[in-house]
């Protein structure tokens, strides 16, 4: 079985998609990415991962917008989504909403504090926001101290 008939064959499988998704991403074909998120999403509407992960790829278009809409839903489907949190951030750092950016960053870290990526993110829109010496502080305190 190739990846690309996963899906089709395991049509309520996350991980199918997931792997399908991560594949598109991967070979830099986010339109194709966004598709196979559609699918998910008409397969199980409830879910709030594909919503997500449809986010992420619209930031890797450039639709920022289109990124924040995709995580408010997937947020509001799953208020414990890290990943929708995170990807929400970027979009907001990227249209230089640094405020908006800070506090998703520092969400996801809260609910997922053994990612660094997130926690690099966080500490980079504090950058914009406060002066280098307390963000470089900031790396050798504990999330509960931010």
């Amino acid at each position: 079985m190739i990846i690309d008939d996963a899906p089709l064959l395991y049509p309520y499988d996350a991980k199918a998609f997931s792997a399908r998704f991560n594949q598109k991403c991967l070979l830099g074909e986010f339109e194709e990415a966004i598709q196979v998120c559609d699918v998910a999403i008409e397969l199980n509407s409830e879910n709030g991962l594909p919503y997500s992960r449809r986010g992420n790829a619209k930031n890797q278009m450039g639709d920022f917008r289109g990124a924040i809409q995709d995580c408010n839903i997937a947020i509001e489907k799953c208020a414990d989504n890290a990943y929708a949190y995170f990807t929400r951030g970027i979009a907001k750092r990227a249209l230089e909403d640094y405020g908006g950016a800070m506090k998703d960053f520092l969400k996801a870290v809260e609910l997922d504090a053994g990612e660094v990526k997130k926690y690099f993110n966080h500490n980079y829109a504090k950058t914009v926001l406060v002066d280098g010496a307390r963000v470089h502080s900031d790396k050798k305190k504990s999330i509960n101290e931010l």
